[in-house]
Formats: C-alpha cells, sequence, structure tokens
C-alpha cells in the first residue's frame, strides 16, 4: 500500500527542491506547465523569439537570462536529431547553422562537437549529449529576472521552451537582486553549466597535520626578522614571541576570519607512513639555509623582489633531427623539493633527469660490491654509491615508456620519481638504482595526462587520464589502485595533493575542478568558472585556498574552508573594466595581463605570492597579500586584500559587490593590473615547471622554441 502526500506538503517539497523561498515566484513555479506537443517547424522561430527577448531585456535581466540560450539551443538541437521528425537533418542543420554565432566563445568547441551529430545512433556517443540527456546541466538565475523570463514565455505560448525548462535544466534559483557581470562570468564556462551552492556545503578540513620535518619553518622568516631600519639599511631582529609552530607548509592564516574553517584532521584520519630521520635531517638543514639567504637578503634591501631563473631544455623541437634529443616535444617538466634534480618527460617516452647543483647523479653499487663495504664505517652511505663510468653523470635517462610523457613527479626525499604516460601506465623509478621502473601500474589503460606525489609523506601517487577518473595509488600496493574518484564529464588533466594528504583536488577537459575526501573517495567540491581545460594546480602553504590555471589563460583562486570563489587573475576578466578605468601613463596593457594557457603554478613558501607559468613563454609574479581593510588596498594591493576590502563595502550595503555573498568574485583589470607584481617574458620557452628556492628566487623551466 501506498501512502499518498497530500498536496499541500507536495508543495512544500516542491518548492524546497527547487530552492525557491520566495512565495510568489513558487507559486509562479507551480503554475509553470507546459503539455501541448512540440512542432519542429516552429523550433527555429520559437528560439528566436528568446534572443530577441534576452536582447531587449533591461541589461540586469540580460546578462541574468544570457546563459538560457546556450543550453536551449542544445535541447532543440538533440529534439530535432532524435525525434523522429520529417526532414529532421535539414532543420537540425538550419537551427545549427543559424544561431550557433550566438552562443558564447567558451561552448565553441562543444557545439563543433555536437554539430557532428546528425543521426539518431551518434547521440550515444557523445559526453555533451549525456549531459543534457540526463539533465545535469545546471545554471543559477536571479528570482526576479526568471519570473521575468517565465511571464515572457507563457504569455508568447512557447510549449517548447516551457518543455525544456521544466523537463531538461537545473535551474537554481537565487534571491535578490540580479547579479553583476563578473559575477555571472565567474561561474559559467563548465561543459555541465554551473557548480549547484549544495555541491561546495559539506564540511573540509583543510587545516594543515603537525609537522615532524622541521623545528624551524622557512615561512616563519618575516616574523623573525623585524622590518626596522636604519641608515645602514641593517635589520635589527626582534625577539621572538612564542607560538604555535610545526604546521606543514606554514602556520595558520593571517587571514581566516570564520572559526572551524581551518580545522586540521587527526594525523591517523589517513594512514601515513613514518618519515625517515634522513630526509627530516635533510629538510631541517634546507629549512636553515633558506632562513640564512633569506636574512641576508632582508639585511641589504627591505622591500626585495623576486627574481627568476630559467633552465631552458634546448634541441627539444618537434623533429627527426639526430642531435634532438625526443621527438614530438617535452611534455611536462617538475623540480625536486630540494631544487638538486630536474625531471623532463620527452615525447618519445623517454624521461630525463638533469642535476641543477654541482654533484653528479650517482648510482648505487651493485650487491656484489655492496657485500665488500664496512657497517661500521661512518661514510657507508657515500661509498654505497659511485659515477657508473668514473665519470660525473649530470643527467640521467629512465626508459621504459612506449609513448609520450605526459606528468612527472618527484617524491617529497627526491629518491623516487613517477611518470604518467599516454601508454596509459604509472611508473615508478629510483634515483639512487636508474634501471627500469621499479613498479608498473596499468590500471587506467588510456592515456594518463598527469601525476602527483602527496607532499612530506610520499607513499601515495594520484593520476589522472582520459578515462574520465583520478586514482589513488600507495607506492608499496599494487596492481590495484587505493581509490578511484569519479564524477568528471571529460578527462581528467591535473591533480594536487593538499598539503595535510587528505583532499585531492582534480582539474578536467570539462571545465571544472572538483576536491576529493581521499578517505570516503567522495567529492566534496565543485568549483566552476574556467572557460578552458584545466591544466594546473597550488594549493596555499595554509592548506585554505587553492589556485587553479587553465588552457583559458585564467587563474580561478578558490576558498576551500567556505567553498566559494575569491577572484580571478588574467584572462579573459582581465578586458572587464578597460574602458571605466582610463588610459592612464604607465598603466599596464590588457595585453600584459590577458595569459595564455596556465602550464603551472606554485605559491611562495608564505603564501603572499603566487607564481605562474605560461605556454605563450612568460612567469608572472601575483600578489596574494593577505586579509586588509578598504583604506589598505591601494597602499598595499593583493587580491585577497580587493576581496576581503569589497566583502566589507557589500556587507554595509553600498560596496563593489552586491547580493549573495556566496557569488561574490573580485577580478577584472584593475585587480589584474595591481596584483601583477612581475612578469618575465622569455623568447621562445615554454614554461612547464616553477619552484621557488626561497622566497625571492623562482626557479622555472621548459623546452626552448616549443611555443
Amino acid at each position: 500500500m501506498y501512502s499518498i502526500v497530500d498536496s499541500e506538503e507536495s508543495e512544500a517539497i516542491l518548492k524546497k527542491e527547487a530552492g525557491l523561498n520566495d512565495n510568489a515566484t513558487a507559486e509562479e513555479f507551480l503554475e509553470f506547465k507546459a503539455e501541448a506537443a512540440d512542432d519542429p517547424h516552429l523550433f527555429a522561430s520559437a528560439y528566436d523569439e528568446v534572443l530577441k527577448f534576452i536582447d531587449n531585456c533591461p541589461d540586469e535581466h540580460k546578462l541574468e537570462l544570457s546563459g538560457l540560450s546556450y543550453p536551449i539551443f542544445v535541447q532543440l538541437y538533440m529534439r530535432l536529431i532524435s525525434g523522429g521528425y520529417t526532414n529532421e537533418a535539414f532543420l537540425a542543420l538550419e537551427l545549427m547553422s543559424k544561431y550557433r554565432i550566438y552562443q558564447d566563445d567558451f561552448y565553441q568547441q562543444d557545439i563543433d562537437s555536437l554539430a557532428n551529430i546528425t543521426e539518431t545512433n551518434h547521440l550515444f556517443t557523445n559526453p555533451i549529449v549525456e549531459i543534457f540527456r540526463a539533465s545535469d546541466f545546471s545554471i543559477s538565475i536571479a528570482s526576479l529576472s526568471l519570473s521575468h523570463f517565465r511571464r515572457f514565455i507563457r504569455e508568447k505560448g512557447l510549449t517548447i521552451i516551457q518543455n525544456i525548462m521544466k523537463d531538461q535544466l537545473q535551474i537554481e534559483v537565487v534571491d535578490g537582486p540580479p547579479r553583476a557581470r563578473l559575477q555571472l562570468y565567474a561561474r559559467r564556462g563548465a561543459i555541465f553549466g554551473e557548480s549547484r551552492r549544495d555541491a561546495n556545503t559539506l564540511p573540509v578540513l583543510c587545516g594543515l597535520l603537525k609537522d615532524p620535518t622541521s623545528e624551524l619553518d622557512a615561512t616563519d622568516t618575516n616574523d623573525m626578522i623585524s622590518a626596522t631600519q636604519d641608515n645602514g639599511h641593517e635589520a635589527t631582529p626582534k625577539k621572538k614571541k612564542k607560538k604555535e609552530m610545526g604546521l606543514i607548509g606554514s602556520k595558520a592564516s593571517k587571514y581566516n576570519d570564520s572559526k572551524g574553517q581551518l580545522k586540521s584532521p587527526p594525523l591517523d584520519r589517513v594512514p601515513l607512513p613514518a618519515i625517515s630521520e634522513t630526509y627530516l635531517d635533510q629538510r631541517r638543514t634546507l629549512h636553515r639555509e633558506i632562513n640564512q639567504i633569506t636574512r641576508g637578503i632582508l639585511q641589504n634591501d627591505a622591500n626585495p623582489k623576486t627574481s627568476a631563473l630559467l633552465y631552458t631544455v634546448c634541441n627539444a623541437q618537434p623533429g627527426e633531427s639526430a642531435i634532438s634529443i625526443r621527438r614530438g616535444g617535452v611534455g611536462a617538466m617538475a623540480f625536486s623539493e630540494d631544487m638538486g634534480m630536474l625531471a623532463g618527460g620527452m615525447g618519445s617516452g623517454r624521461i630525463r633527469i638533469w642535476a641543477l647543483g654541482a654533484q653528479s647523479l650517482r648510482q648505487m653499487l651493485p650487491p656484489e660490491k655492496l657485500e665488500e663495504l664496512d657497517l661500521n664505517d661512518s661514510r657507508i652511505k657515500s661509498k654505497m654509491l659511485h659515477d657508473g663510468d668514473g665519470e660525473p653523470q649530470p643527467s640521467r635517462d629512465l626508459i621504459g615508456h612506449q609513448d609520450a610523457v605526459h606528468g612527472v613527479a618527484f617524491s617529497p626525499d627526491g629518491q623516487l620519481v613517477a611518470s604518467a604516460s599516454a601508454d596509459g601506465t604509472l611508473r615508478l623509478w629510483s634515483t639512487i638504482i636508474w634501471s627500469g621502473a621499479l613498479c608498473v601500474w596499468r590500471e587506467h589503460i588510456t592515456p594518463l595526462w598527469c601525476v602527483d606525489f602527496a607532499p612530506v609523506y610520499g607513499h601515495y601517487m594520484a593520476t589522472g587520464g582520459s578515462d574520465r577518473t583520478a586514482r589513488l595509488y600507495a607506492c608499496d600496493h599494487a596492481p590495484q589502485p587505493l581509490r578511484i574518484f569519479s564524477g568528471h564529464k571529460s578527462d581528467v588533466t591535473a591533480v594536487a595533493f593538499h598539503p595535510n594528504v587528505n583532499y585531492l583536488a582534480t582539474g578536467s577537459a570539462d571545465r571544472a575542478v572538483r576536491i576529493f575526501d581521499i578517505r570516503s573517495g567522495k567529492c566534496c567540491r565543485t568549483y566552476t568558472g574556467h572557460k578552458g581545460t584545466v591544466q594546473s594546480f597550488a594549493f596555499s602553504p595554509c592548506g585554505r585556498y587553492l589556485a587553479s590555471g587553465g588552457w583559458c589563460g585564467a587563474i580561478c583562486i578558490w576558498d576551500i574552508g567556505n567553498g566559494s570563489q575569491i577572484g580571478q587573475l588574467g584572462g579573459d576578466t582581465a578586458m572587464f573594466g578597460t574602458k571605466s578605468s582610463g588610459a592612464t601613463t604607465g598603466a599596464i596593457s590588457p595585453g600584459e595581463i590577458i595569459t595564455g594557457p596556465i602550464s603551472c603554478l606554485k605559491f611562495s613558501p608564505d603564501g603572499s605570492k603566487l607564481a605562474s607559468g605560461g605556454m605563450e613563454g612568460a612567469v608572472r609574479m601575483w600578489n596574494m597579500g593577505t586579509k586588509l581593510s578598504s583604506e589598505e588596498v591601494s597602499s598595499n594591493p593583493s587580491l585577497l586584500g580587493f576581496y576581503s576590502a569589497a566583502r566589507d563595502e557589500s556587507s554595509r550595503g553600498s560596496g563593489l559587490l552586491e547580493g549573495n555573498s556566496y557569488y561574490n568574485v573580485v577580478g577584472g583589470y584593475e585587480v589584474s593590473r595591481k596584483c601583477l607584481q612581475d612578469a618575465f617574458f622569455t623568447r621562445k620557452t615554454t614554461v612547464l615547471a616553477v619552484q621557488f628556492a626561497h622566497p625571492y628566487l623562482l626557479l622555472t623551466a621548459g623546452p626552448f622554441n616549443q611555443i
């Protein structure tokens, strides 16, 4: 026997599921019905009516409703292909050729794929069709704008548009007035529309673990060294105050303004291995050296700028040249944590490791030689290694992949290298043995695009591939992965571990960013806003913020704690506000701010700066900063400063941002211009890796003449 829920309770449930809090809007939604049969010959005219209405709307409604044009266009095209109508191919071609030019630029590649569908059986092999058939396309619209649009289509009798709105789209109604252009543009662009707000409500333990590797963290240099200057430009250290130390990567963020957002996970939440004493000593030594270097720099200059050092791989251009070290280009590069080695993945499947210092890449002695060593010798560790042929080895090759290598990553101690290849394998190599792969995982089958090692503890590796999944592996667990993270609608092209190793960020060709809980395997954050494939990630040292770079050239900054977007740097949003800002003497041109595809990102040790490397051959330094008041933003501009000041102004009711605070975001020409600290341009070198040696020196690397 089935229980019957009364009509009032049904309406209440429907209102709750639709996110309708306003009674008038909810009543209009309940009356919004369309039962008439569709006439395919009226599809084009109905869509033309919709476009004209949106174009003639006031600007505040036009921006909100413009997001409906693409999903309605796709649904109409799919219905013409799959409806079995007479002359369906002609009608579909007419709709496609006439109205595709009215869609946003970032959807044109998807429309190209859609235009190849001319028969019903083609619908089952297209990922875009899969999204729309499952009604997974989501979009948020202000309640006033949505009511305005629904009233129009009801008065015009556009039944096909009514059917699509009611059955095929997930519309999230936003209370309050229509939003600004930047607020809308910063969220749209994913292949499935926008992320829903309820997708980012799960709590995330983004705080840091206790750091067992250092007694003195390099990121505390600015706290140790005072800024008191005399005529001799000498810094006088102040007495340090006792405070909590020992957090991996950094201390707690100074701009944490909400309780619980930086709560740290228990140390045993994810199984972590013991760290060797050798690595602990190396890390402590490295931190002390960095502190000494930083102290010397600050004594000579109270406000030093960051310098950049570029390592260029020559003879790496595509071709069959005998002097070329590879064929097909350099696909990936990575620095070791101690900056002693640089790895490059080649298109031929070869991996080359270069020594960046004076030391040779030495190799372990054969077993029979090791037996002859005296175990009580204090120099036994150095005697276990040799140069091989007696000559110093500035570089070594790792051979085993059968196709191009698209991702390389060093373990924290530098003794292991993980590589991901188009041959579908993940391989683990030793930088001590220098022989074949220690282990090979073949679970992906299809090409792999990226790989990352867990920070500090190592042990765990993550990969992303063209099978739309990211996978978690352990060095001592084969051949099966520990976790399979699914949810993306296209290839997973970027992966990165959170500093506390409890979460994994993934980026995809579906133009979305997701954060998965490693312990449960669940997706706890979904971010949209990129207009191209997500290529790179960088977590802030405090663990609260995530920076993502995409093929669109934009750098998006996300707040993991509350699930919102902070802002965007570069990309198309850098053009917003150029007219109002005016042309001032010495101003940075939009061309310098609109970056090319972002291939690598890295936060400085103190989290105040973000370095980005691009495919166009440039390295840019952005000021992230800390929380500032609105009065301080003009004197010390930074992204977090702009965001904090704008949010404070918005809370007073007359600020830069209006409406729901969840949709607040900063960006545009002025923000990008003022946050850009430095830009380093190469001749023809694609920048594939960036790494801070210390807060004022950035190491970069890439192949020459591969732009």
